[in-house]
């Protein structure tokens, strides 16, 4: 490992300062968690409409998400923070003029999407800051910021729930706005630029990151318990002779939270998710039995820091699971999946929590919702520890030693398509679409730009110098125009060195025969529909169109063989050579979108 990379400072001004932002997002978040509840029963609400609340709000969360997460990677990480920032700040004011349970649910619900906007960006953006080869510590030390929420806020909630001189709940209203203020001032000081935004038009199946699902999943089975409890254990505690308030008990939580954190932080870098994984399970399991069967004073609080230790654990390791091995123009629509999966873990544990409750009580509930942790060990164990998005130590030396990783930086290197293609296939187009569809850049005619920057040449000479008839072989063994093709050679490699892109023709697929996530494809088609296309696209005389293929064909052969010895055609310089004809340029592309997306 590369110690200079490991020296490079996490604790910069602007790290600072997003913990802070997610820290009052979440202050926000929890200080009506547990309190909400009780607000809902003072409405005159019952459990079923706690467990409905609590649903919708992170219904809510779950439809937000992929859009904030889309928004936060094409539109920037600051403007979706603040508008979050925004709405959680205008909402408790609502809670105010509450007529109802109907209009307080409504609130809710609406809460939870600007949360999710809020938080969602914040996530994504603190990526953008921590160092790559600090991600897992990184996190979970951002994560802290969260669990000294965890500390304060509910116990806060539940004591400003009534205050001398308000009426009640007013100043707890009051004090979840000011939080999402103060947010909202620190996060419109920060400088930290934001990576490279991509170009993708919003697609449904563009909003979710495959390679983050098997960690969002195994974190949906953990939050279903995890967050049943968050919820619960107030009232629960309320029932039981002999127990403390809740505030004690998220105190418990959120202090063994922040030992684990400080405990294991660097833990998760250099020994994978799995052992906190496991571990972090266990202790949820173990938290919740405590609960349910030595219900007393004592175990009540190490209860709770058991659930604080499952969730230092857990949720750090995977979320860096989610992150690490993704693009940087795709760490929105990661963050989204991941945070889909809490939500949606929080709303389904809280509705099931509430119907068990209804018809069971407390106990039962509790050991019901408990199997949730052993799905999620199972689930992991299963599907996510071999996956490639784990960063086990053996899974990781496997992608070095692969080159799809960069071992001193432990981040995804850079993926390149490059496009060869008969004249009049549609090849450029098809570049362009897949292109949009992954989010990267295109590199074509651009290319001749930079190469003539390079060498000196005007772009016309560069231009030339790309096709060669092969009656002219001895006009390009000049030396300049040798120059030129290692001049845009260099470019080629750079570029692919910095970026995932697109590169249609220049050569590619043989200048990069050496980059182990380059993936080469040769596009061809019938050659009625590329006649039409030349004739209708290109205003190629119909009479002329069958000598200007075969030419330029011709010319693209002899081109690559005179500078890469290779045959222009031969299927063993790509990985797919595909008819276009077959499904059109947009199908082509929707195709070529799949199969890179699975393979790369």
């Amino acid at each position: 490992m590369n110690r200079t990379i490991n020296r490079e400072p996490l604790w910069t001004p602007s790290f600072v300062k997003i913990c802070l932002v997610n820290f009052f997002i979440f202050v926000n978040f929890h200080a009506l968690l547990p309190a909400f509840p009780f607000f809902v029963a003072h409405l005159g609400g019952t459990a079923v409409t706690i467990g409905v609340a609590t649903a919708l709000f992170s219904v809510a969360s779950i439809v937000a998400r992929p859009f904030a997460g889309w928004l936060a990677d094409t539109r920037g990480r600051r403007a979706v923070l603040l508008s979050g920032l925004i709405g959680m700040a205008l909402i408790p004011m609502g809670y105010f003029l509450s007529a109802g349970i109907a209009v307080a649910v409504a609130l809710r619900t609406l809460h939870g999407a600007f949360h999710a906007a809020s938080s969602n960006s914040a996530s994504t953006w603190v990526t953008d800051i921590v160092p790559p080869a600090r991600m897992g510590e990184g996190l979970g030390m951002y994560g802290l910021s969260m669990a000294l929420s965890t500390a304060a806020a509910p116990a806060i909630g539940l004591a400003l729930m009534e205050v001398p001189g308000f009426e009640p709940y007013q100043a707890l209203f009051a004090f979840t706005a000011l939080s999402a203020l103060v947010a909202l001032f620190l996060s419109a000081g920060i400088r930290q630029r934001t990576a490279r935004l991509s170009t993708e038009p919003i697609r449904l199946d563009g909003l979710f990151e495959r390679t983050s699902v098997p960690a969002s999943v195994t974190q949906f089975f953990f939050m279903m318990a995890y967050g049943v409890v968050e919820v619960y254990v107030a009232f629960y505690a309320a029932t039981i002779p002999g127990l403390p308030g809740g505030g004690i008990y998220f105190i418990a939580m959120a202090a063994a939270t922040v030992l684990t954190r400080f405990a294991l932080g660097r833990a998760i870098d250099s020994h994978g998710e799995a052992p906190l994984v496991y571990i972090g399970n266990a202790a949820l399991i173990a938290g919740i039995l405590l609960l349910v069967f030595i219900p007393n004073a004592p175990c009540y609080i190490l209860s709770g820091a058991l659930m604080g230790c499952s969730f230092g654990a857990v949720q750090p390791a995977l979320q860096t699971m989610a992150m690490h091995s993704v693009a940087p123009e795709r760490r929105g629509a990661a963050n989204s999946t991941f945070f889909v999966a809490f939500d949606l873990g929080i709303a389904l544990g809280g509705l099931a929590a509430g119907m068990l409750l209804e018809h069971f009580g407390y106990r039962p509930m509790f050991l019901v919702i408990a199997l949730s942790g052993v799905c999620s060990i199972a689930y992991y164990h299963v599907f996510g520890r071999t996956h490639e998005s784990s960063f086990n130590p053996a899974m990781r030396q496997r992608r070095v030693d692969s080159g799809l990783i960069d071992g001193a930086a432990g981040r995804a290197l850079p993926f390149v398509v490059t496009i060869s293609r008969e004249y009049g296939s549609g090849g450029h187009r098809i570049g362009k679409l897949l292109a949009e569809r992954l989010g990267v850049k295109l590199y074509d005619k651009n290319l001749i730009s930079l190469t003539a920057h390079r060498s000196g040449l005007d772009e016309e000479s560069v231009k030339e110098s790309g096709v060669m008839a092969d009656s002219r072989l001895e006009v390009y063994d000049a030396p300049v125009q040798t120059a030129v093709f290692q001049a845009q050679s260099r470019i080629i490699h750079e570029v692919a060195s910095r970026e995932s892109c697109v590169i249609v023709g220049r050569l590619a697929n043989f200048v990069l025969r050496a980059h182990k996530r380059c993936f080469r494809v040769f596009i061809y088609a019938g050659r009625e529909d590329r006649v039409r296309r030349v004739t209708t696209r290109y205003g190629v005389p119909a009479e002329a169109a069958e000598e200007t293929l075969q030419r330029l064909d011709r010319e693209r052969r002899a081109y690559c063989l005179h500078y890469t010895g290779g045959d222009w055609g031969a299927r063993r310089h790509y990985n797919l050579m595909v008819d276009s004809s077959l499904l059109g340029e947009e199908g082509t592309a929707a195709l070529l979108e799949e199969i890179v997306r699975q393979r790369l």
